[in-house]
């Protein structure tokens, strides 16, 4: 029984501390990050500037690959702000994020293939929440709605307007002073 309970105070103690030592992250003016994660269904890698400790500036580039019939590629490039609410452990956000995605799908056809081909120009209106794990390592998770241009580069389909569209990422940070 003894054990239990400096086991329990044991653990106790160690989450204090641990709680304590968290109680610091670097959103600060100045400070970079650069970013791992999924965001629409590619992976991506970004990078962010921070103008002010609670103003960041956001640029990255995505790509994902599927095949089995047919073979789909897809690469994006990112740019957007983002205005942080809190500076605390837990930061709640909200941004805007300008991205242009290019999709490529080669089907397989009798006599060959054949590729279709769209790029998608969009105007995304985000929020989300990064929690620091520790001063320098955080994760975070967002969703957006927006307004997004397709057009058809080879003339297979019709260009078209969405607005609603949606989209989410989950991120992994590390940060630099």
């Amino acid at each position: 029984m003894k054990i239990i309970k400096v086991f329990i105070i044991t653990v106790g103690m160690s989450l204090l501390t641990v709680g304590a030592a968290m109680a610091d992250n670097s959103l600060e003016t100045g400070a970079k990050a650069l970013s791992f994660g999924v965001a629409n269904g590619d992976i991506e890698i970004s990078g962010r500037y921070f103008l002010g400790s609670d103003l960041a500036l956001l640029a990255g580039a995505g790509f994902s690959h599927a095949s089995n019939n047919d073979s789909t590629s897809d690469y994006s490039l990112t740019a957007g702000i983002r205005k942080y609410f809190k500076k605390t452990d837990l930061a709640p956000f909200v941004g805007g994020i300008v991205s242009f995605r290019r999709n490529d799908i080669i089907v397989s056809a009798p006599g060959g293939n054949d590729v279709e081909s769209e790029k998608t120009y969009s105007i995304d209106g985000v929020g989300g929440l990064e929690y620091f794990f520790a001063k320098q390592v955080s994760v975070e998770a967002q969703v957006g709605i927006g307004l997004s241009s397709i057009h058809n580069v080879d003339g297979t389909g019709d260009d078209q307007t969405q607005f609603g569209t949606f989209s989410s990422g989950i991120t992994v940070n590390f940060y630099f002073p």
